[in-house]
């Protein structure tokens, strides 16, 4: 088995689940089955030229071109995408197929159907106007991509150019990440016989027992990430109840927002701070206001025996059982969970059932059933 794994990165600043996810993976791909038959191809979207991407975002001949090459001098057998937006454009699943590879991508977002990727408009919530629509032009008035009118246009008209030069005949399967997103990708119309269920996976190593206080909040500080809905939770709290924040974003620019006695910034930290931190933690809080397709620090949490407090959105019910493992909450009931919470009586039981669960989410366990799927689809049974 010889695979070639794709992602177009984000901008370092930013780095978030999918670049993260993409890192895990083809690390422990390399180790499983060899670096010799596991290539990578990455581009990063910190060298983006403003003025070629106009014209490059259509077809990029410069990628299909290597992507070709690459496939037919390898003998690939599979190629998986992750992301190829903006940079890579959907020339590299035809130059795939072409070259003769089977082609899979994982759905970490929902690009194909949603401009900001999210299902999710700023100050209006949950919005799948366009999850339908052949041309999301509701997406280019409300400047869904980025806030920006330009970038809206641009990136509906090649979301429009892919569909309409059928880029999903070159794809054989999407993997999605949750049975809510799979859910959520034959509503948009995708073939049941094309969508197979593959979740991330953490790695998972065995910590000591920690004295576990406060509550924690891990990842980008954005208003569709439920931020400003903590901030203002946490102003009607007593000082004892303190929030600790990791991650940086459009929010963390106004420290203003961060001042209150019972609430503390930490910034962007690396993966093994921020690990210390959260198993130093009693709570991690999941407020995200969108769907997300998975919620890797929920998973990461609790293999540290850190219970998960989440609103009910999207796919958390498949992750978080109430009073179980954690708290699945309405929005509206945070400030009472909280202060009911603080001191839970089965907190032992809470921590010991968190980490239990994501065993489910190991490596070891995932990884296998990836290279399995693998088999099946380059063999042609799946």
């Amino acid at each position: 088995m010889r695979l070639l794994i794709i992602h177009n990165k984000y901008k370092s600043k930013y780095i978030g689940g999918e670049d993260v996810v993409f890192g895990r993976e083809l690390k422990a791909l390399k180790r499983e089955l060899g670096s010799e038959n596991v290539f990578e191809y990455s581009v990063s979207n910190d060298n983006i030229n403003k003025i070629s991407i106009i014209f490059s975002i259509w077809f990029s001949r410069k990628h299909y071109k290597n992507i070709y090459k690459i496939v037919r001098k390898n003998k690939i057998d599979l190629v998986h995408v992750h992301n190829f937006y903006p940079l890579l454009t959907s020339s590299i699943f035809k130059a795939s197929k072409k070259a003769g590879a089977k082609t899979v991508q994982t759905l970490h977002n929902f690009r194909w159907w949603c401009l900001s990727g999210i299902f999710y408009r700023k100050k209006y919530g949950i919005c799948e106007i366009c999850s339908k629509k052949k041309l999301q032009y509701p997406g280019i008035i409300y400047k869904c991509y980025r806030g920006s009118f330009f970038q809206s246009l641009l990136t509906a008209l090649a979301i429009f150019f892919y569909k309409t030069k059928r880029a999903f005949k070159y794809i054989d399967i999407f993997f999605v990440l949750t049975e809510f997103q799979k859910n959520k990708v034959l509503e948009m119309g995708v073939n049941l016989d094309k969508i197979v269920l593959k979740p991330n996976f953490i790695k998972i190593d065995i910590v000591e027992n920690k004295e576990k206080k406060d509550f924690i909040y891990v990842g980008k500080l954005d208003e569709s990430k439920g931020v400003l809905k903590l901030l203002e939770t946490w102003k009607k709290l007593d000082n004892k109840y303190v929030l600790r924040f990791i991650g940086e974003g459009d929010l963390s620019n106004s420290r203003d927002n961060f001042t209150q006695d019972n609430i503390v910034f930490l910034g962007k930290l690396n993966n093994k701070e921020t690990l210390n931190y959260i198993s130093n933690s009693k709570y991690l809080i999941f407020p995200s206001m969108w769907y997300e397709t998975f919620g890797l620090t929920i998973i990461e949490a609790m293999s540290l025996g850190v219970p998960v407090v989440g609103f009910d959105i999207g796919p958390r019910r498949e992750f978080i059982k109430n009073e179980f493992n954690g708290f699945l909450i309405k929005p509206e009931k945070l400030k009472e969970t909280i202060e009911r919470i603080y001191d839970f009586e089965n907190y032992e039981n809470l921590s010991f059932n968190a980490r239990n669960f994501a065993q489910n989410y190991s490596e070891n366990t995932v990884l296998k059933n990836q290279i399995n799927i693998y088999k099946k689809i380059i063999d042609g049974d799946l």
